[in-house]
């Protein structure tokens, strides 16, 4: 009772020279990535394409020398050139017709535009030595699984370290081409998780104009890549922002963002967004603390990027869907 009242008063009671103090054993940080999934790890597989997928798949290769033909000369100076043919596969045509309902002949227009795009920006060749700037900090990187083996995209935006916009849209684009390469077969999407918790209007993030290219970037030369956005511990005004911008994105894409709370518990009877239970998304051992899960895995560039040039080196990103 002299506890219970010494605490209304705002005064610690005492501790009686018997009463042990219980200290929290210290956290015994991981430092070692999870970039490529274990033979035993469930998979969702993408559906296979359906019979009438398929003839439009054979539409499309019907054209084939066409899409390839007269594409913009790539520099040769550093030996890293798109190898187009292997990019255009069925898996990759029919992710195309997906994101254009079906339609053969705008699907045809968008692998056009982005084997193009491909040759000129070269995502293939920005290489982890030319990002290690961007890396620095951790703000962004590939780190374990979902219960559908789909790779882990994280965004810790208070965590921006540098400011050139142009540098910033070709550390997005390195790291989905790195999601790409973590990908275990039949795997064509990727989860993000956006720490928001320390999100302010003043603080210092990718700005607006980077945003808005990579959304372009994304829906242009990456359609259908995203399985879930899970927002982390958003701040009132953060969803507040989004249920005034929320009735401007498109149907599918809203399907997949979701708010997670500090604690990976869901909230329902929310109106301003879904809150989910991120644990039951991805296992709580694949999870990092900071998500809500029990993994106690720390970015550390110097441990983290030897394993991600390793992955870089031996998988071509251009060969997988």
């Amino acid at each position: 009772m002299s506890a219970f009242l010494s605490g209304l008063l705002g005064r610690k009671p005492a501790i009686s020279e018997d009463t042990a103090v219980v200290e929290k054993p210290p956290v015994v940080y991981d430092f070692t990535p999870r970039l490529e999934p274990s033979p035993d790890m469930p998979v969702e597989h993408t559906p296979e394409a359906t019979p009438e997928e398929q003839q439009a798949i054979d539409l499309v290769n019907m054209q084939r020398a066409k899409l390839l033909a007269d594409l913009p000369a790539e520099p040769t100076d550093d030996g890293l050139l798109f190898d187009a043919p292997a990019w255009l596969t069925a898996s990759r045509i029919l992710i195309y017709l997906r994101a254009c309902k079906g339609d053969s002949q705008q699907a045809m227009v968008r692998l056009r535009d982005t084997l193009e795009w491909h040759s000129t920006y070269r995502p293939h060749a920005i290489t982890p030595a030319s990002m290690r700037g961007e890396g620095a900090t951790g703000k962004m990187y590939i780190n374990g699984y979902d219960q559908g083996g789909r790779p882990l995209l994280y965004m810790f935006p208070h965590l921006e370290n540098t400011s050139d916009a142009a540098e910033h849209l070709r550390y997005i684009v390195f790291t989905m081409e790195q999601a790409i390469r973590s990908m275990p077969p039949g795997v064509t999407k990727l989860t993000i998780v956006i720490d928001a918790s320390q999100f302010s209007p003043l603080a210092r993030t990718v700005p607006l104009s980077t945003a808005r290219e990579f959304l372009n970037v994304l829906e242009k030369h990456y359609p259908d890549r995203l399985g879930r956005a899970l927002v982390l511990s958003p701040p009132a005004y953060f969803v507040m922002f989004y249920r005034l911008v929320a009735p401007f994105i498109d149907p599918v894409t809203k399907s997949k963002i979701a708010f997670v709370d500090a604690k990976g518990l869901k909230r329902k009877g929310r109106r301003d967004g879904d809150w989910v239970d991120i644990r039951e998304l991805v296992d709580p051992r694949m999870l990092q603390l900071e998500a809500g899960g029990d993994w106690t895995y720390k970015y550390s560039q110097d441990l983290y990027w030897p394993v991600l040039e390793r992955m870089y080196n031996r998988v071509n990103a251009s060969a997988k869907v």
